[in-house]
């Protein structure tokens, strides 16, 4: 199966799961991870960092390998610039990104979504591979519309 054919299937299982039910953002959160995770176990990590404060991310529902970062501002990482930026950060090698913010020794690309409901930034979906530009447009684009879902 193809890497677009893995996202169609993601977003099927994810519609019959989310759609419909009544569930808050956060069960929306798991679901969601672990779904991807699932799919995708080639993943170092895949999860949540959800916005605590005006300038600050908080670990929340994850699927990985490693254990996640607690804490991110939004001054700091890959996550911190998608959350400042309000746009999909991609990252091809992580060795190259100033400011990067290491939480293990496995991942080498990153790919960061940010999660945006009535306007508002609630969150960023934050995925890391272990090669370099693991992530392209088709990830991109296929959870850019999985986060709608949340």
């Amino acid at each position: 199966m193809d890497k677009r054919q893995r996202y169609t299937k993601v977003m099927d299982t994810a519609k019959a799961v989310l759609e419909g039910y009544p569930m808050d953002e956060i069960g929306k959160m798991a679901i969601l991870s672990s779904i991807l995770k699932s799919e995708f176990k080639e993943w170092v990590f895949c999860g949540f960092y959800r916005v605590v404060k005006e300038d600050l991310l908080e670990i929340g529902p994850y699927q990985g390998d490693v254990l996640a970062c607690g804490h991110i501002d939004f001054n700091r990482g890959v996550c911190g610039e998608s959350a400042r930026t309000r746009k999909t950060v991609i990252v091809d090698d992580v060795s190259e990104f100033p400011g990067y913010i290491s939480c293990d020794d496995q991942t080498v690309s990153e790919i960061v979504v940010p999660v945006i409901r009535e306007e508002k930034l609630i969150a960023v979906l934050d995925i890391d591979g272990d090669t370099v530009g693991q992530f392209d447009f088709l990830d991109q684009s296929s959870l850019e519309a999985l986060v709608k879902l949340i």
